[in-house]
């Protein structure tokens, strides 16, 4: 396949355009040139033929430049067109530079730049370098606390006395609602509740783990890093719809429920936000919301600890664990430390634990179908524990 200007050109307004999303772009140029394009060609092209640009485009010519601040800033440097000088203003800076209202611009620089091509003779833009940060959002406690006033609790009758001395823990992590929806659960959540039949004396939930994939409403993580936006209102909703009735079946079969917030790096703050609206609807249930990094829960002589894995290496855990939660660590019969972040499955068991990685359903976004993370077996793990020992796994 040759690369014609042409197409070079298109390809190269494509990158300005959308970034380096390769799958979009090579599904564009498949469907406007009579030729298959594939993400690893538009990659290939990109890496190796990026200077080749047509220089009648003074943006191109210029070129785009961004770069991340170890101070959680980022600054852009691009060619802008200004008409009148109330173009000059924050909003249409921002705006210029790909940036919504959910950032602020820190310093904003402007300056004369002349270009000049046959066609359109000499044309003043402004080179335009700006350093912005996200906004902050004020969380106002007392209002969202008047907003859990008004959420209906449940008090769910349990329909059977009977339960066996079993324990089902639920490490769900990384669902990233926004990118997956209710629907796409489904499956998950009917095997869920065809397991809770077994009538468990304890049932643990493990939520959070990167449960939403934005943490506010501009496509940003907790650390202000700009990712794919998504509809965090349906997100919420579609959450709501998976989670409810695992606990109110759990609950009906007389089973004492558990929910452990721990936190991702992904919606640390949404996710804390949606266990208050659990803690608020299921007043029978026990919780646990603390902010911690690493958290321990026993199912009779097991020793369950949680991280969700993005601040150090899984293999160092089981020291912080050990120091952290020296009473749990002597009572235990079996440890095991449950992990997510990497979306993939992995088991260590070594010094007499076991760190396990958790799997994920979850669908492959933008970025990991960009990075090639798209080969790991998608599914959830769920974990079946007698008093004294780990009897089952089983995925969901």
């Amino acid at each position: 396949m040759k690369w014609s200007d042409d197409k070079h050109n298109f390809f190269i307004d494509l990158v300005k355009k959308h970034g380096r999303s390769w799958k979009k772009i090579a599904n564009i140029m498949t469907n406007k040139y009579d030729h298959v394009y594939t993400s690893e060609q538009c990659r290939s092209r990109w890496r190796t033929n990026r200077h080749k640009i047509d220089n009648s485009d003074p943006v191109a010519e210029y070129g785009i430049h961004t770069k991340k601040n170890a101070d959680g800033t980022y600054e852009s440097d691009r060619l802008i067109e200004v008409v009148n000088e109330n173009e000059k203003d924050e909003s249409y800076i921002l705006k210029a530079h790909g940036y919504d209202d959910g950032w602020e611009i820190i310093s904003n620089q402007l300056s004369i730049w002349q270009h000049h091509n046959k066609q359109d003779g000499t044309k003043t833009l402004y080179a335009s370098k700006i350093r912005v940060k996200p906004k902050q959002v004020l969380f106002s406690w007392g209002k969202f606390e008047r907003l859990l006033n008004n959420v209906p609790n449940v008090n769910i009758k349990p329909k059977t006395k009977g339960i066996n001395a079993d324990y089902l823990l639920l490490p769900l992590f990384d669902m990233h609602f926004g990118i997956s929806d209710y629907e796409y659960y489904i499956p998950t959540q009917s095997k869920i509740l065809h397991k809770l039949d077994n009538k468990y004396k304890k049932v643990v939930l493990i939520f959070g783990q990167d449960a939403f994939h934005n943490d506010d409403f501009h496509g940003r993580t907790v650390s202000g890093r700009q990712i794919d936006k998504v509809d965090m209102v349906q997100a919420w909703k579609d959450a709501t719809l998976f989670f409810e009735p695992i606990i109110k079946k759990a609950l009906e079969n007389n089973s004492n429920v558990e929910v452990i917030y721990s936190k991702g790096n992904h919606s640390e703050t949404v996710e804390w936000a949606f266990v208050q609206y659990l803690k608020a609807r299921f007043p029978q249930c026990e919780f646990d919301d603390s902010l911690k990094e690493r958290k321990v829960t026993m199912l009779g002589k097991n020793f369950i600890g949680t991280n969700h894995g993005d601040k150090k290496n899984e293999k160092r855990l089981p020291e912080n664990f050990a120091t952290e939660f020296p009473l749990e660590w002597s009572k235990a019969n079996t440890r095991t430390i449950f992990t997510g972040h990497r979306h993939s499955e992995l088991v260590e068991d070594a010094g007499g634990v076991l760190v396990r990685r958790m799997p994920t359903r979850n669908k492959i976004d933008d970025w990991h179908d960009d990075m090639g993370y798209t080969t790991a077996h998608k599914r959830f793990q769920i974990h079946e524990f007698t008093e004294d020992e780990q009897v089952a796994s089983y995925y969901v």
